[in-house]
């Protein structure tokens, strides 16, 4: 690509990401949960009467949120099981985290990778040789294992020269569980805040809490017990 066009694609980033910060701090008390509740009738209403026009504004405001690697991701991810359900509002999550994950990852590739191999990957060879070798089970174990910030993990993988397909699909899969489980406790914010009710054991022993969860020890199982079969299916 030619400088002046890589110079703009920065540039245009760069705005991008500075002005949805200023948006943010200027206006804080738009992303609370106060916020949401004080408006919930309105928001319900905007929501049956365009269906599926809210349906894509949420996951297009998701997927600029992990792109700008913005702090109330997550309280996004409550408020998508809250407004549309677990598995729709779950759906919208695992779309909107997935293809910002991928826009992420694809900028990162981009604009740092030839710098990073040159100056940080090519001391430690044997760091990408591995990841080579390993790259669907590690990818897997990444998204699945809590840990590591969301978007440390699209870096980290761009930084290693993930296969794009294999990261898009890797993705995909390990956003889901976690999806679902956002979805599912944000569905239950009306118990918890308009019913008074205490998040407690109880509550989280429910099946659309348990089963996620239970899917993801299982699959963390499987990839470590059965690498080269997972490897071959992916």
């Amino acid at each position: 690509m030619p400088q002046n066009k890589r110079y703009f694609l920065i540039s245009f980033v760069i705005f991008l990401l500075i002005s949805v910060w200023i948006v943010f701090f200027l206006n804080k008390e738009f992303f609370t949960l106060d916020f949401l509740f004080q408006n919930l009738d309105k928001l319900n209403n905007f929501i049956n009467q365009n269906t599926y026009f809210s349906f894509f504004l949420f996951i297009l405001s998701y997927l600029i949120l992990v792109v700008c690697n913005f702090p109330a991701a997550s309280l996004l991810s409550l408020t998508g099981g809250f407004l549309f359900g677990t598995w729709l509002g779950g759906m919208a999550i695992i779309l909107g985290g997935t293809l910002g994950s991928f826009i992420v990852f694809l900028l990162a590739k981009f604009f740092f990778l030839d710098f990073i191999h040159k100056n940080i990957l090519k001391k430690y060879p044997r760091v990408p040789n591995y990841f080579r070798s390993n790259d669907i089970e590690l990818m897997m174990l990444i998204r699945l294992i809590p840990g590591i910030p969301f978007f440390a993990q699209n870096l980290i993988l761009a930084a290693l020269g993930a296969n794009n397909q294999k990261f898009f699909i890797t993705t995909l899969l390990g956003v889901t569980p976690w999806s679902f489980i956002f979805a599912s406790i944000g569905q239950g914010l009306d118990e918890i805040f308009y019913h008074q009710k205490a998040i407690n054991l109880n509550l989280m022993m429910q099946p659309n809490y348990i089963i996620p969860i239970a899917i993801i020890i299982i699959l963390i199982l499987l990839i470590l017990f059965y690498k080269k079969k997972f490897k071959k299916i992916i």
